[in-house]
């Protein structure tokens, strides 16, 4: 406890939540910090003394440091990162340095400026000391916060926008073409890397046709072309000496992740490098036990009902859990797919929107409005993703959101299967189809499964229990 207030004592943690927070009162109308006895209305209405108000510029809110609030404190220090920078360079970074010091949240700005290797990144740029282009930052080694400060750069205008996964690819050619000892071979390799899979990758990410794994892929795409090129080197063959009974066995001796050969073997067919070689693709997993229906419904009543989990976490279950969507799918949602002024909210998953459920429609339309900010960004513009990851350019990727689901329960593939079944059993299958954006076979393949084969599978395991 660290204060009296008429409803008994306040810890910190809610004392530190009510003093940055704020009201339009529900008595005087004048904005304000709400009172600790009564929510509704402010400190004055409710005749409390008024703390930790700025003596920089009169914010009502908890002071950062010496009576001063966390804005006024972060546009001094932005201030003085300004003056002590090179004149020029300052000048370029103007637009991102107004960014930081305008958006909404100068705590979480404060706090990366203290502890954030980023922000190591900026002093540097600031200073001149390090040059202000996409080549300088690539040449850093500072990890992930390297791309959210560039990401941020190139949306506040002070770095151009380029192909980010051609550009980082182009790296990763160069690092495995390393390991293959200088000769044809290795030439062969950057001609497939470079003419192929970059000029391929280069060419979808201008039409916006990539997604996160697009760069994943093409990694390992040339990732086993080497591997391929080394093990033939290995056993005192070249490329043009690799046969079927060769790539057989190099297929035999590996996992299936080799089976994406199938790339660069079509490439050096239509080059006559090779003759041509078949490399078959691994069987596809046919069947996914649906999770139990109970079990279901207990963690969908979960995600609506507890408001101590992450508001994407209940959001992004839910539409899995219910809606049978894709994490990949749930991870590219924009804030365009969601209208929260219908009644009720409606979601386009497909071709016709959704009509969702309360309390979801309202957890939707909340996540829409408070999608997480970002510190480096400063940017008051949150983006265009519904589920938006650390980098504004981009949205939370895939696997992220798959690990955050598994904590709490929720496994992708046996929770949709189980989703499509129920659906599947109420609704026709291009009512299913233009819904939740799925083709019309695999709706009508669900719906055979839900009244057909499943039922009559499930009704054998039934009869199998009873008489056990």
């Amino acid at each position: 406890m660290v204060a009296r207030t008429p409803l008994g004592p306040e810890c910190s943690a809610c004392r530190a939540r009510r003093l940055k927070s704020s009201l339009d009162c529900g008595r005087c109308g004048r904005r304000g910090r709400p009172s600790s006895a009564d929510p509704r209305v402010c400190e004055r209405c409710a005749g409390e003394r008024v703390r930790q108000v700025c003596r920089g510029c009169s914010a009502e809110e908890q002071n950062y440091a010496d009576g001063r609030c966390a804005r006024c404190i972060l546009a001094e220090r932005l201030q003085t990162l300004a003056d002590g920078g090179d004149p020029r360079a300052v000048e370029r970074l103007a637009p991102y340095l107004a960014a930081l010091r305008d958006g909404p949240k100068p705590w979480s700005v404060l706090n990366w400026m203290t502890v954030s290797a980023g922000h190591r990144t900026l002093l540097e740029l600031t200073r001149g000391e390090l040059e202000l282009a996409h080549e300088a930052l690539d040449a850093l080694q500072r990890g992930q916060s390297t791309a959210y400060l560039r990401a941020a750069l190139v949306r506040a205008g002070v770095l151009p926008a380029r192909d980010e996964q051609t550009a980082k690819l182009d790296a990763f050619i160069r690092a495995q073409a390393a390991r293959l000892a200088d000769g044809e071979d290795r030439t062969r390799l950057r001609a497939f890397a470079v003419w192929q899979i970059q000029h391929d990758l280069k060419r979808r990410e201008r039409r916006g046709q990539t997604a996160r794994s697009s760069e994943r892929l093409a990694r390992a795409q040339i990732s086993v072309a080497v591997e391929l090129i080394s093990w033939l080197h290995t056993h005192g063959m070249t490329l043009r000496d690799l046969r079927q009974e060769h790539l057989d066995r190099w297929l035999a001796d590996g996992s299936t992740y080799r089976r994406r050969i199938r790339a660069f073997l079509a490439w050096a067919r239509r080059g006559d490098l090779l003759p041509a070689l078949e490399a078959q693709r691994a069987e596809p997993r046919r069947h996914t036990d649906p999770l139990d229906a109970d079990q279901r419904l207990r963690l969908v009543g979960t995600l609506l009902a507890d408001d101590t989990l992450d508001l994407r976490d209940r959001v992004a279950g839910c539409l899995l859990l219910i809606f049978a969507q894709p994490i990949t799918r749930l991870a590219r949602l924009t804030v365009d797919e969601v209208d929260e002024h219908a009644c009720p909210v409606r979601l386009r998953l497909g071709p016709e929107p959704l009509e969702l459920p309360e309390p979801l429609g309202t957890l939707v339309a909340e996540l829409k409005q408070q999608r997480p900010g970002l510190a480096t960004t400063g940017a008051g513009d949150r983006g265009r993703w519904l589920f938006p990851g650390l980098r504004l350019d981009a949205p939370l990727h895939p696997e992220q959101m798959r690990r955050r689901l598994r904590r709490l329960g929720i496994t992708a593939r046996p929770g949709r299967a189980a989703a499509l079944l129920h659906l599947a059993q109420t609704l026709p299958p291009a009512i299913l189809s233009d819904l939740l954006g799925i083709s019309e076979g695999r709706a009508a393949d669900w719906t055979r499964a839900a009244t057909g084969d499943w039922a009559r599978y499930a009704a054998d395991v039934a009869r199998q229990l009873q008489q056990g």
